[in-house]
């Protein structure tokens, strides 16, 4: 069981299709946010949903109107999400700008994993993905000694445990402990011949640049 969270303006194609790319179930939850005072093309978009909805045996969506007010707006959002089962799938592709913004904020204080994705209006722009590992350091930042451990293999991609243990004067256990959290929160991963690798999420989480990436920048040649 997951709960699905959308917000809403006046088109609903982006609801449809992350409904069906994540092959919803009949006993997932569908919630709909949208800005309050509710308007008659909202009202008419909703239609879509719903009757999209009984049309493929998913659950009945709830329509949620959030006042366009930052603690009020919050406040709503927060309490519907509340009661909700996780994992949670967010899709604030629709809808205004504040409301969008409202919904993320919102997030930050709930528990439970959640993934969040934005789509351009267009269709054009490549789909835009939060994953539930972000929020969960944002709720639990690294550790000073997982810190030590993510700056060795950011200035030294593709290390192995056993340099790692040396270079740091650990032992190989206590290294795996070490790294097994930003394993799980996607800051690193090990490459195929099992050396360890910074992801594109290290220089968000800890500020720190992979060598890689820090050479382009200054201009060199990949």
């Amino acid at each position: 069981m997951r709960s699905f969270i959308f917000t809403l303006g006046f088109h609903e194609d982006h609801i449809i299709r992350r409904l069906h790319m994540h092959n919803a179930l009949p006993e997932d939850f569908i919630v709909v946010l949208t800005a309050s005072p509710l308007v008659p093309a909202v009202t008419k978009a909703f239609e879509g949903v719903r009757a999209y909805c009984l049309r493929t045996g998913l659950s009945e969506p709830k329509l949620v109107e959030v006042p366009l007010d930052a603690a009020d707006g919050i406040y709503t959002i927060m309490s519907v999400l509340k009661g909700l089962p996780r994992p949670m799938v967010v899709d604030i592709s629709g809808g205004m700008r504040v409301l969008g913004v409202l919904t993320l904020i919102s997030l930050l204080f709930n528990e439970g994993a959640l993934d969040v994705y934005l789509q351009a209006e267009g269709g054009e722009a490549p789909e835009v993905h939060i994953p539930k590992e972000l929020f969960e350091f944002m709720r639990n930042p690294l550790t000073d000694a997982e810190l030590e451990i993510i700056k060795v293999i950011a200035e030294r991609p593709g290390i192995t445990i056993e340099e790692l243990a040396k270079a740091l004067g650990k032992s190989e256990k206590t290294v795996r402990n070490l790294i097994a959290r930003p394993k799980k929160l996607l800051i690193v991963q090990r490459g195929r011949y099992a050396g360890l690798y910074p992801t594109k999420w290290v220089k968000v989480v800890t500020n720190l640049m992979p060598k890689e990436e820090a050479g382009l920048e200054g201009g060199q040649s990949p």
